[in-house]
């Protein structure tokens, strides 16, 4: 396992896997970490190489001073790539970090080998007023009782399960970690994300999972798959948001066989 740090924001990550396998980056989601992407990184390491990064606020990466723009995690990732001297990459991105994958091949198509999103979608159009209820009520959470107490409301919501309260308490203690101000910024980042998708030149291969009971509908995540070029789309039964920690093995093997499709 190598670790190493970059310029300008200097992300930690994980570099892992098959050195000579394809570059593979996981992006993780708001509040998470690199580390939470353990079971698909035991999963493909055997066969391609790995980059998980921690965002920009999370984890053990710092968190720049004033407001943040999807866009500047995209440059935090480009920067990585370029560090690392790799040209082109096949990108995982989980909810926030499927935002940003997005905004990297909009933004740079030629730069993406491949796409996958798992419960991530921008919201085109008018915000849904679920959406303008959940991002102001977890501010004022956050604002009232802490980062901690939130952690464990929404960790109620991804893991409702008795058997699952394990993943509860890793996410309430995580989330207990991180700093507040980063958080509220990758939140607002979130939020106020404004992209005009270049469908037409995103002729990569994508391939999106949508959680049976995720926030966003079925049926909006088919709507937008039909956008793209060529896509394909996944429904992972029992999963609300998580998916990758709460269907694990599922999303295991669906990674393997797109990745193994589109990869040298």
């Amino acid at each position: 396992m190598r670790r190493h740090t970059t310029s300008d924001v200097p992300l930690h990550y994980l570099d892992l896997g098959r050195e000579q396998g394809d570059p593979v980056f996981l992006l993780h989601g708001l509040g998470s970490c690199a580390a939470d992407w353990r079971p698909q990184i035991d999963a493909l390491g055997s066969s391609f190489r790995l980059i998980v990064p921690d965002l920009r606020g999370h984890g053990a990466s710092p968190a720049p001073n004033g407001d943040w723009q999807i866009g500047d995690f995209a440059n935090d990732l480009f920067n990585l790539m370029d560090q690392l001297d790799v040209p082109r990459a096949h990108i995982v991105g989980f909810s926030l970090g499927g935002m940003v994958g997005l905004e990297m091949a909009n933004r740079a198509p030629g730069r993406v080998a491949s796409l996958c999103l798992i419960n991530s979608q921008p919201f085109q159009g008018s915000k849904p007023a679920s959406l303008l209820f959940a991002y102001w009520l977890r501010r004022t959470v956050i604002a009232t009782f802490g980062l901690k107490a939130m952690g464990k409301i929404i960790g109620k919501k991804l893991f409702p399960e008795p058997a699952q309260q394990a993943l509860v308490e890793r996410f309430a203690t995580q989330m207990a970690g991180m700093d507040k101000r980063a958080y509220l910024a990758a939140l607002d980042a979130i939020f106020h994300w404004d992209i005009d998708i270049h469908f037409q030149a995103l002729a990569m291969p994508v391939f999106i999972m949508a959680a049976d009971q995720d926030y966003t509908p079925v049926a909006s995540k088919r709507a937008f798959a039909a956008q793209f070029q060529q896509c394909e789309i996944e429904i992972i039964a029992n999963s609300r948001h998580a998916t990758p920690l709460d269907q694990a093995q599922r999303v295991n093997t669906l990674l393997q066989s797109f990745l193994a499709t589109h990869s040298k």
